[in-house]
């Protein structure tokens, strides 16, 4: 039997069983007002198609209500229509085929209505506010760049000003800075720290000042935050956090509480300004067990009071992309955990991928090298893996991170090389991770939501939405397959985004799509008429959906 002959047969069966023997003939007055329904579903899931009626008859009539697809029946109720007013009538439907499917809305003997439903396969749902106020993106300002270590290894006034443009073009939202106790005693790094925070003020970011380290001088750590903020107009220091990575290091959770408690008289004038963040913590010391669940619980029970804010740091081998996963989802449910007067928001305040530490038998300078010996940081695969982490912290609730970090410089007599912004030597050259972070920090806004992103079960890929004051919708994406992709792949991901204004362009960007490390030209591409966006992807690539008007 025909498809189209069995729903015949059922709508003629339900007329015949409500109409009370008026066999098929229309029931005189009453007509579908509206039908309605989520105009964009993930497939599998249940939602309702909400009908309308109005029957302007003078006596009660039954009739059935049926919704179809493809001349398949998906739901049908019958029901009693009273004369004079509106019934609305709630028809449960469950769509598996992706793309767009058209429904059928019949009420025996009235001319049917139609609506269309999107299946997509992720669904950005606005309303759901994961963060309230997301602080951006970022990294560590180096504040001894501008100090004689850094003179000593090529860094002049002259050529510094290369880099200070890059990164003001960069636009770093969420920024950290170190202070160290060495500067009360070294004029020469004391005015590092200083123009470094200056040099930051002028980018735009909001500043977390951190005390490095050694035990804490309240009143004259007290007097340098004063400085900067009564007397050289710093506005954007925002957050000040006390030691680095305590917890792998030989101070107690008792001492630690007591430096906070200590400063925070002696800074009472500024605090509406400047919030206290706690943490700075990694999984555990470098060797024994795990301790952060234990310094959390510390920090959540006896400190919950003066800190505003918990941080921790994160760094992995390109070849363990678990662990990133393990280590943002394991911090938040530890925080979660906590008594709810404990909650606080949740920063990195350090993050960044390390690779070989020899290669070829020869020991490499931190963080190391991809395997055919490029410095991990100027790979494809070190930027995508940041961005991975990016995305997953923004949907598991993160407030904000701060890559580590940002340019070259010495912080002291050893050698780090994390940054994305290379030796003046080679021209203070932007690496892979420069490209991706300023991609991130044009189409997402300090002080957005971060919003809830439905996606299919079981899926490589993930994706992060962000919503601004004025309604701008971005939306990150990647496929977690490409985290090994240095030279790019022909292999593609297809996405299927619900979410965006009905029937309006979309600005498309691409980081790495010809496996260059860079962001190709925009395009532009238009949402259809229930707001779902379709792109295809390279799996080495992460795309950006926005609404934001791109300069």
């Amino acid at each position: 039997m025909r498809k189209g002959v069995l729903v015949a047969l059922v709508l003629a069966a339900a007329a015949l069983l409500w109409a009370s023997g008026a066999a098929a003939a229309a029931p005189s007055g009453v007509v579908i007002a509206s039908i309605g329904a989520n105009r964009a579903v993930l497939p599998a899931h249940p939602f309702f198609v909400q009908v309308k009626v109005i029957d302007r008859a003078s006596r009660a009539r039954k009739a059935a209500v049926t919704v179809t697809a493809a001349d398949q029946v998906l739901a049908t109720r019958q029901a009693t229509f009273q004369p004079g007013r509106r019934t609305t009538l709630k028809l449960p439907v469950t769509l598996t085929t992706l793309g767009r499917n058209p429904l059928t809305v019949v009420v025996t003997g009235v001319k049917p209505r139609h609506i269309t439903v999107d299946v997509v396969e992720f669904r950005a749902r606005t309303s759901a506010v994961i963060v309230p106020s997301f602080a951006g993106y970022g990294g560590q300002f180096n504040h001894h760049v501008y100090s004689a270590l850094s003179r000593a290894v090529g860094v002049t006034d002259e050529n510094v000003v290369d880099m200070e443009q890059k990164m003001r073009a960069l636009h770093p939202e969420f920024s950290r800075i170190f202070f160290t106790p060495q500067a009360f005693t070294d004029p020469d790094k004391m005015q590092s720290f200083i123009r470094t925070v200056q040099f930051a003020q002028s980018t735009g970011t909001d500043i977390n000042v951190t005390w490095q380290g050694g035990t804490l001088l309240p009143q004259k750590f007290a007097d340098v935050l004063l400085d900067l903020v009564r007397n050289r107009g710093i506005t954007h220091l925002k957050w000040l956090t006390l030691q680095n990575e305590p917890n792998r290091t030989r101070i107690t959770m008792e001492a630690y509480e007591k430096q906070y408690r200590d400063l925070d008289p002696l800074i009472q004038s500024i605090r509406g300004q400047v919030k206290y963040m706690g943490g700075d913590l990694v999984r555990g010391p470098d060797t024994g067990a795990a301790n952060q669940d234990v310094w959390f619980q510390y920090l959540g029970t006896h400190m919950a009071d003066i800190l505003d804010a918990y941080s921790i740091h994160v760094f992995w081998d390109y070849t363990d992309t678990q662990k990133l996963v393990d280590r943002l989802t394991e911090v938040r449910a530890i925080v979660d955990a906590l008594p709810q007067n404990a909650h606080k928001p949740l920063y990195v305040t350090e993050y960044g991928v390390r690779g070989l530490r020899t290669f070829n038998g020869a020991p490499q300078v931190d963080p190391g090298v991809w395997e055919d010996g490029t410095p991990i940081t100027q790979t494809n695969v070190s930027a995508f893996q940041h961005a991975w982490f990016d995305v997953l912290a923004a949907d598991l609730g993160y407030s904000g991170t701060s890559k580590w970090d940002s340019y070259y410089g010495k912080y002291d007599n050893g050698t780090q090389a994390y940054y994305v912004i290379g030796a003046p030597q080679s021209g203070w050259p932007l690496y892979p991770m420069y490209n991706l972070l300023q991609l991130f920090t044009t189409t997402v806004r300090r002080n957005w939501h971060v919003v809830a992103v439905d996606s299919v079960p079981a899926t490589s890929r993930i994706l992060a939405a962000y919503v601004g004051q004025k309604k701008q919708l971005t939306v990150i994406g990647l496929d977690t397959v490409g985290a090994q992709l240095n030279t790019g792949t022909a292999t593609t991901s297809s996405y299927t985004v619900a979410g965006f204004p009905p029937s309006k362009p979309v600005n498309l960007l691409v980081w790495n799509a010809n496996a260059d490390g860079l962001v190709a030209p925009r395009q532009k591409v238009t949402a259809d008429s229930n707001g779902v966006v379709n792109v295809t992807i390279a799996q080495h690539s992460v795309f950006v959906l926005t609404t934001v008007r791109l300069g």
